[in-house]
């Protein structure tokens, strides 16, 4: 809705998430989801859903739970 266009959720809600992500998958994990999905996408554009895809494969992990906490539910998760 619109009064929550400029709301925390919106600025401070992705970099939270890649922050958890991080933690929760580990540098060298983390950085491999990044350069594959830089590498994947870098010419042309890509949604958050390929976004989740590429961390769910490249962790080798079934992430989409930590992802809908994270960017999907009404309450941001405690930060970490």
């Amino acid at each position: 809705a619109l009064p929550d266009l400029f709301g925390p959720g919106v600025y401070l809600r992705g970099a939270w998430t890649l922050h958890a992500l991080r933690l929760k998958v580990g540098d060298e994990r983390f950085f491999n989801i990044l350069r594959t999905y830089y590498k994947r996408y870098q010419y042309s554009n890509a949604s958050t859903a390929d976004f989740i895809a590429v961390a769910n494969e490249v962790s080798g992990q079934k992430l989409d739970n930590f992802f809908y906490a994270w960017l999907y539910a009404t309450d941001v998760p405690s930060q970490p």
